[in-house]
């Protein structure tokens, strides 16, 4: 984004353009005024993260980072759809002197609902997106190009994301690159410092062999960013990391509650975790808030008084987090004493775990004995044999050696397990990605002659009403898929073999479902194969223009009775059900009596219509008793029936002017 568009968004506030803007939205890469941070801390850390210019305590590199968003024109990215051909306001933005119920109506729009936000439209699915933003991260971050990066974070990429070509996540690309303003806005967003790459390096690990330590440190310290914000709310005191000492519990002036460290202790790990983080975010709540009220100008404005709700998390959850502002700053504090030595205790379990695992996998003694050299053997008389009689018993080392060896081996079953399934996922990819190709090439041929036959059927003097739609238009039939149950109450043995008959046409719609595409076969070759199933030497059915619009007139009449069935059965009263299913039975009785001469194939289409016009009547009948009796279950089968029903006489129609078109 060019410069010049941004010369307005500098030490501005970026939602009104007030000039005292003294605090900052850190993810949102822009400076506010108090009345607009005011709104921000009510949407919620998880929406917007505020923090004082002034009061707070910032990390350089992270005051950078804000500063250089904010200057490069960051708030263009949420201003995005109110830009007129990058220069004029399409719709008005509140000023400074605007009341704060107007700034709180466009705040709300703009960062909780991002209405303004440019959102690009991808054809291949959520995933693919995903994959696609998270491939331009990982290439962005190397650079020191900060406002694409933020770009793309804003538009929804993983700060997590692995590459599988190059077996990292944009974190490790950045640290390697010593891009500090790179590394600080992935950390805002939630990149994981200790996520290993292929190699099984972490960007901590890359960080260390960079003649600056402050990347490290920077890293090290957002690793420990909870533990560390307990230890300065409790004691105003951080650990020093620098010299390895990652935990610090203060020693005087609290004491761990003997019962509520019981519970913690009982707690699972992801549990644990989300009780720390809701602890941290309420820690840090009260901080903000401390700051807040210690500034002249916020005494008129609303406080927070707890956590707002998140959408993301369960509602227990976030009344528990709310619940968290009734505890007292002596409760409060003890809670969190007991949280940092329940965590410290969870980390010695964790690392002593770890170290049993490397001395299980690595054995200090050797798993074969010594070979003997050469001149061993010379030492061996001719007639003597090199027998060494087999012990009795095992020895305790021996079994050591013995358990070491058998965890191992499960340890490579495990290991050979996992990367055949690697194997068969990344098949299974490769296959589906095949079949998608697939598919986009048959749903190309499927519009090409979807396109073909609708021009066909144009060709042919099928007139319809402009105001009909529903059953009554062709393009409908032809663009419902076909349902795979059969109709209840009875269906005969001829009806089941001519609708799988019937699904081995080509459909002339392209909304079909995928095993329609797969089985259906060529168009021209069902049609060919009609023609030569016609009987030679026998007058067409269709041959007399007469004929040919009377039986027009027919499936007409036929296709405007069913819509008005279908309009009638979802009217609350549904008293005109019964009356719009006897027009259709007369309707295809007139037909029927249009067309005397029939074929085989012809005789049962229209035997089946008849059937199923006689069944009409009497589920409407049902349909309207047992909506009388206010029985939703019932009302609801005989619904799905009729409409089943409905359409099976729909697509038998369109059968007949189908043919008539072709024989036209």
């Amino acid at each position: 984004m060019s410069r010049s568009k941004s010369k307005h968004n500098v030490e501005v506030c970026g939602d009104c353009g007030a000039f005292d803007a003294t605090w900052a939205s850190v993810n949102k890469g822009i400076l506010l005024c108090t009345q607009c941070c005011s709104i921000h801390r009510s949407l919620g850390k998880h929406i917007s993260q505020v923090k004082s210019l002034l009061k707070n305590t910032w990390h350089p590199n992270q005051l950078n980072m804000v500063c250089t968003l904010n200057n490069n024109g960051a708030n263009n990215i949420w201003e995005h759809a109110l830009l007129e051909n990058g220069a004029k306001l399409i719709k008005k933005k509140p000023n400074a002197k605007d009341p704060i119920t107007v700034k709180q109506e466009y705040i709300k729009q703009k960062h909780l609902q991002c209405a303004f936000t440019f959102r690009e439209n991808y054809e291949d699915g959520l995933m693919s997106v995903e994959n696609e933003l998270g491939k331009q991260l990982h290439a962005s971050v190397r650079t020191p190009n900060l406002e694409t990066s933020f770009r793309l974070l804003a538009l929804g990429a993983d700060p997590n994301y692995f590459h599988d070509e190059k077996g990292s996540t944009p974190l490790h690309v950045a640290t390697k690159s010593d891009q500090k303003l790179q590394v600080e806005l992935l950390l805002v967003y939630g990149a994981d410092p200790s996520c290993p790459d292929n190699h099984g390096k972490t960007p901590i690990d890359y960080a260390k062999a960079l003649p600056n330590k402050d990347l490290v440190n920077r890293l090290v310290e957002n690793q420990y960013e909870v533990t560390d914000t307990f230890s300065y709310y409790l004691s105003r005191k951080k650990p020093d990391h620098t010299n390895g000492v990652h935990f610090y519990i203060p020693q005087a002036g609290f004491k761990s509650n003997p019962q509520s460290l019981s519970k913690l202790q009982k707690l699972n790990n992801h549990v644990f975790e989300e009780l720390a983080m809701d602890v941290y975010d309420e820690v840090d709540r009260r901080e903000t808030e401390a700051i807040w009220l210690s500034c002249a100008d916020t005494t008129d404005l609303n406080d927070v008084p707890f956590l707002p709700v998140d959408n993301t998390l369960s509602t227990t959850r976030n009344q528990g987090r709310q619940k968290l502002a009734r505890f007292c700053t002596p409760e409060l504090k003890s809670l969190v004493y007991d949280i940092l030595v329940d965590t410290q205790r969870r980390q010695m379990v964790s690392d002593k775990s770890v170290m049993q695992l490397r001395e299980t996998l690595v054995d200090e003694d050797p798993l074969y004995d010594s070979v003997a050299s050469d001149d061993d053997y010379a030492l061996v008389p001719d007639d003597e044999k090199p027998m060494s009689p087999l012990p009795e018993k095992i020895d305790s080392t021996d079994k050591e050696g013995v358990l070491s060896l058998e965890n191992i081996n499960k340890t490579n079953q495990i290991l050979e397990q996992l990367t055949k399934q690697l194997k068969n996922s990344d098949n299974t990819i490769t296959d589906l990605r095949q079949e998608v190709l697939k598919l986009r090439k048959c749903v190309k041929e499927l519009q090409t002659e979807n396109t073909e036959l609708k021009s066909r059927l144009s060709q042919g003097k099928c007139t319809r009403n402009n105001g009909d739609n529903g059953f009554e238009s062709l393009d409908y039939i032809s663009e419902s898929t076909d349902t795979s149950e059969s109709i209840s109450n009875g269906i005969s043995a001829d009806e089941v073999d001519l609708r799988r008959n019937k699904k081995s046409q080509r459909p002339t719609s392209m909304y079909e479902t995928r095993e329609g595409i797969r089985k259906v076969p060529y168009w021209h070759a069902a049609k060919s194969q009609l023609k030569q199933n016609e009987p030679r030497g026998t007058q067409s059915l269709y041959s007399s223009p007469q004929n040919r619009e009377t039986i027009l007139q027919c499936t007409e009449h036929i296709t405007r009775t069913i819509q008005q069935l279908c309009k009638s059965i979802q009217e609350p009263d549904k008293e005109d059900c019964v009356t719009s299913a006897e027009k259709v039975k007369m309707s295809i009785v007139k037909l029927a009596s249009v067309l005397p001469k029939l074929q085989e194939t012809e005789g049962e289409r229209l035997k089946l219509m008849l059937e199923l016009g006689t069944r009409l009547q009497p589920e409407c009948l049902s349909l309207q008793t047992s909506h009388q009796n206010n029985d939703v279950k019932l009302v609801e089968q005989h619904f799905v029936n009729i409409r089943d029903i409905a359409f099976h006489l729909a697509k038998f129609t369109k059968d007949v002017v189908t043919k008539y078109s072709f024989n036209h």
